[in-house]
């Protein structure tokens, strides 16, 4: 495993993290992901541990995945970084208002079982939530405090990430980034040249790029995605992914590999995220770090040019 400094930081983080949000559900009472018995959901994360990943990304709201880490975090103590977020409710409404944030952060810390969160980011401030500084002003409290050791921010729109960088606060951003959206590429070069970390989420767009997806794609009947993989747009998604993958000649088997590869050929990006629901998948992350190297620079321009010359007038953002 290849490491990449986060950041101004004082975490090194393994160039693949492993993003917890499919292992929300491990007991069959969380609603849009689908069940992950306990004991894969612990593979999943002895796996990637012996195969030296770091960082782990979860949520408040990711049912009782926080209470998993807490065996991580117990038993590998300071070699492993939890990054949380809060903000956002299990009922979809985002709240940040700093009387709820501050229960939240309590509670993470009992789930979690530690004094202070290694990483805490707000899942998704708008603008105006952060136009008087009191969020910003509420993470360098926290800091201080000694509740967290670095902040960070998810978020949701370009103008959202450059008043981070502004802030003199946050120390990461989580940033959407992958082959089929490139859109945030300014806003991580900028975020990395002013010494933020910066942890790329949904790198096979929810699995659009796991080269398995078809049109007539079945779900679980509790996984959200069927949601938005569905119907006309999604039969446009596939069509034009299929266009791209044919100018460059990626076939279905290839394409997660390409896409991480893709994404790591990125010098500001500090660790990419995937998700997991089997040991498999982990794996086959994992193997593409290990085995994977950079595309180069005359590679990288034609990948652009040809995902650009495929995506005008359309946009592959999913419910992220």
């Amino acid at each position: 495993m290849k490491y990449r400094k986060l950041g101004s930081t004082s975490f090194s983080v393994s160039e693949i993290g492993l993003g917890t949000a499919q292992l929300s559900n491990t007991d069959n009472n969380f609603r849009g992901v689908k069940y992950v018995p306990i004991e894969e959901a612990r593979k999943i994360l002895s796996t990637a541990i012996e195969k030296g990943v770091n960082i782990f990304d979860t949520g408040a709201n990711y049912g009782n995945a926080e209470s998993i880490l807490k065996e991580v975090k117990r038993d590998h103590k300071d070699r492993v970084i939890v990054a949380t977020k809060i903000g956002l409710r299990t009922n979809g409404v985002r709240d940040f208002s700093i009387s709820s944030l501050r229960n939240t952060i309590e509670n993470s810390l009992t789930k979690i079982d530690v004094e202070h969160i290694d990483v805490l980011q707000l899942n998704k401030p708008a603008d105006h939530d952060l136009e008087n500084g009191n969020l910003f002003k509420f993470l360098d409290d926290l800091k201080r405090e000694g509740k967290i050791r670095y902040a960070g921010v998810v978020v949701g729109t370009n103008t959202t990430g450059y008043n981070c960088i502004k802030s003199g606060v946050v120390d990461c951003l989580q940033v959407m980034y992958n082959l089929l959206y490139q859109e945030t590429e300014g806003l991580i070069e900028r975020a990395n040249q002013e010494g933020l970390g910066v942890i790329i989420r949904s790198p096979l767009n929810n699995g659009l790029l796991s080269g398995t997806y078809k049109i007539g794609q079945a779900f679980d009947s509790n996984d959200e995605r069927a949601r938005y993989f569905s119907g006309p747009i999604f039969e446009q998604r596939l069509a034009r992914l299929q266009k791209i993958q044919r100018d460059l000649k990626v076939s279905n088997e290839d394409l997660p590999n390409y896409s991480l590869r893709f994404i790591l050929s990125n010098p500001n990006i500090s660790s990419v995220i995937p998700g997991a629901s089997r040991v498999s998948q982990i794996e086959q992350c994992l193997s593409i770090e290990e085995n994977g190297s950079p595309f180069k620079q005359d590679e990288l321009l034609k990948i652009k040019n040809t995902v650009a010359n495929h995506m005008r007038g359309f946009s592959f953002t999913s419910q992220n």
